[in-house]
């Protein structure tokens, strides 16, 4: 049996062995950045911990034509693009396509998340600040990837992430863009943020404003 199956008895176990890991490392000038509604919980329970300002990166997927449930891209709410140059190339898509598609998820998608629940605030600024961007499990890397875009793009000093766990081909690839990886688990063989979780529940409604107040 594999022993890193319920690794994790739940989010509140992630949090603690998370800030185990973290525990003596240089925090100053440090702004905690969520990426999902899922890894909200982790972010806000590293940012209480360490009495860290909290902010959230909206971002939304973009998908093929053909097959909605394949992302071959991903827009951050500043407008900053990850592309799956693979993906677009085998359904024969332009990038001039994938930047039109990424504009109308801002305005359709995004601007209403910006309004109605952080209520028109802009994002918080990053110039000169140290992001960690902190999410329950980090499977393909994309959504890191384009946060650490957003961040660099807006003058922040440094971005790392945390994330209880992560596959190691994974941290490799993401030790390239980002300053720091910090996390429980890098398991060679990687099979799906789920499968570290004893309980995982999904984020109840009352909960995907609250993290942003």
């Amino acid at each position: 049996m594999d022993k890193l199956k319920d690794f994790f008895e739940n989010r509140d176990d992630a949090i603690k062995q998370l800030i185990t890991i973290m525990e003596g490392v240089n925090l100053e000038n440090t702004m905690v950045l969520s990426i999902s509604e899922d890894g909200s919980i982790l972010a806000e329970g590293i940012a209480q911990y360490f009495n860290l300002s909290l902010e959230h990166l909206f971002l939304s997927p973009i998908c093929a034509p053909e097959n909605p449930d394949c992302v071959i891209a991903l827009v951050s709410e500043m407008m900053d693009v990850v592309i799956d140059e693979n993906l677009i190339g085998a359904f024969d898509i332009s990038v001039e396509d994938v930047y039109t598609q990424a504009k109308k998820q801002y305005e359709q998608k995004l601007l209403r998340q910006i309004q109605e629940i952080r209520q028109n605030r802009p994002l918080s600024s990053f110039v000169g600040k140290n992001i960690l961007i902190v999410d329950e499990g980090v499977e393909t890397g994309f959504s890191v990837e384009v946060a650490i875009k957003t961040c660099i793009n807006n003058g922040c000093k440094s971005a790392s992430i945390a994330t209880p766990v992560l596959s190691s081909d994974i941290e490799g690839y993401l030790l390239k863009l980002c300053d720091c990886i910090y996390s429980v688990l890098c398991p060679t063989y990687f099979v799906s943020t789920n499968y570290y979780y004893k309980d995982l529940p999904a984020i109840q409604p009352e909960r995907k404003q609250y993290f942003l107040v």
